[in-house]
């Protein structure tokens, strides 16, 4: 079994819902772990309430309005207990060489039902075939200051969990941390 701790940025307004009645699942084909709940992990930054804290923020403006869709945010900690074989963890080589796997049988599936393929495909499929709760990987979030000072980059800034699974998310554990203005 695998205990980890992360942390969640979002809207302070749906701080009380969460802590009563856990989290939701984010639904859509955009999301780069799959449909589930995203969590900073202590990996490449151990900094996690702040970089939840950078996400919540960022999330808040709306690009396509030009406005704020809310303008105060909350960090949420949550503990979240999965087993190690549910767990898709993409820093590990053995683990990128099973998803590049199931990317090509999801490839051709996509081809023969005529569907378009994306990375959220994969993980639906992984989810169903093979009870995955957890995906896991370092990558780079452009937060607000870089987007300002016009930073590209591709180096990972942050460790991120997918739970793919919302009952592993200890509901009773789960705690404010911060709150503030946008």
């Amino acid at each position: 079994r695998m205990l980890i701790i992360g942390n969640h940025g979002t809207n302070e307004a749906n701080v009380c819902n969460i802590l009563k009645n856990g989290f939701e699942t984010s639904i859509g084909n955009y999301h780069w772990y799959g449909e589930g709940v995203y969590f900073f992990i202590e990996g490449v930054n151990d900094n996690i309430t702040y970089l939840a804290e950078q996400w919540a923020k960022d999330q808040a403006f709306d690009k396509k309005t030009k406005s704020y869709k809310y303008r105060k945010y909350a960090v949420l900690e949550a503990h979240v207990d999965s087993k190690n074989d549910r767990t898709v963890d993409l820093r590990v080589k053995e683990s990128l060489e099973i998803v590049n796997k199931v990317r090509e049988l999801v490839k051709q599936m996509c081809k023969c039902l005529n569907k378009k393929m994306n990375d959220n495909e994969i993980w639906k499929y992984m989810k169903n075939k093979f009870d995955i709760q957890i995906v896991i990987d370092n990558t780079y979030i452009k937060f607000s200051e870089d987007r300002k000072n016009k930073i590209s980059s591709r180096v990972p800034n942050c460790t991120i969990m997918s739970v793919l699974d919302v009952n592993i998310i200890n509901k009773d554990n789960i705690k404010l941390l911060k709150k503030g203005d946008i």
